[in-house]
């Protein structure tokens, strides 16, 4: 059984700041008493040329969600799984439960969370796609497949997402998407948050709110690929650099010596990068690293947002 505890990571041999993760014993062991509903969500996208695909998301709907309520608006986090995964593991069955419990007390309000997927045919590709992951996919990571999954989530899945439930999105402009951009998080584990450092990138206008948890930025290289301190810092700061007057916060998370260490380097520079204020309060920060003693497995997701997800959206 899980027991409560706040870690704190003093200065050692990679990082020499502070950085607080808290663990919630209920994720495992606890029992929702305010469970929220999952829809799955078909839609298709073009952005890759010329084919069509039809693809899937499943969007978490917070216990109260009430759709004919188009007075309560709810902001929206998207989570992008990790290599070999797919959406459906997080939205139903043992993982559900989970989800249910980050919003069991005040500490989080409740929110929309969509789950995506870079993979083009997540469930066909599944052998494929679990021994290695090297299936279809538009992250930029499968040779023959553009890697512009950053466009398909603001063209395909932001508007068919919103459009359809209580959001504080109204119309599918590109306009209006980025109008509302205080409203949405892009989250995502392992590849998953190599994706989230190119959506910081890409998407900016369109996204306030970024949690990279566990791997760093490799821009638009190949998996892996260790970007000098100059390459890195100029990679993830291109969208604020073109975008003064725009708020965001990143909210990074990795374990430490058991995890993906090369983030733990680059965050060690990335947070003292200009223009970058490290600390957790949004009203005066804009990026924050927690880190936990976990090993590296997409199944401890909801132990990270529980973290992140506490900073998430305040103070908007």
């Amino acid at each position: 059984m899980l027991e409560f505890r706040k870690l704190v990571t003093l200065p050692g041999e990679v990082i020499d700041f502070e950085t607080v993760f808290e663990e919630n014993p209920l994720m495992r062991t606890g029992v929702p008493t305010k469970p929220g509903k999952v829809e799955r969500l078909d839609y298709t996208t073009t952005v890759y040329g010329d084919q069509v695909f039809n693809k899937t998301a499943y969007v978490y709907l917070p216990f109260g969600y009430n759709p004919e309520d188009k007075e309560k608006k709810y902001n929206v986090l998207y989570f992008q799984h990790g290599n070999t995964c797919e959406p459906a593991m997080f939205a139903v069955g043992g993982n559900k439960p989970m989800f249910d419990m980050l919003f069991e007390n005040s500490k989080i309000d409740p929110c929309i969370i969509v789950f995506i997927t870079y993979y083009m045919n997540p469930m066909g590709d599944a052998e494929q796609r679990t021994f290695g992951g090297q299936a279809p996919a538009g992250d930029g990571q499968y040779e023959s497949i553009p890697g512009l999954y950053y466009r398909e989530v603001v063209e395909d899945i932001v508007p068919a997402v919103e459009l359809k439930y209580n959001t504080y999105l109204t119309e599918g402009t590109d306009e209006a998407i980025k109008a509302t951009r205080d409203h949405r998080c892009f989250a995502g584990y392992s590849r998953g948050s190599a994706m989230t450092w190119r959506m910081i990138h890409y998407d900016l206008e369109y996204f306030r709110w970024f949690c990279p948890m566990s791997c760093f930025c490799w821009g638009d290289e190949k998996a892996g690929t260790i970007l000098s301190e100059e390459e890195a810092i100029n990679y993830v700061t291109a969208g604020m650099r073109a975008h003064p007057e725009l708020p965001f916060f990143i909210f990074a998370s990795n374990g430490y010596k058991n995890d993906v260490v090369p983030m733990n380097t680059q965050m060690k520079y990335l947070t003292k990068a200009p223009g970058f204020s490290f600390g957790p309060d949004p009203e005066k920060n804009n990026i924050y690293f927690a880190l936990s003693d976990f090993y590296h497995t997409d199944y401890l997701v909801p132990y990270y947002l529980w973290n992140s997800m506490k900073v998430v959206f305040k103070g908007i």
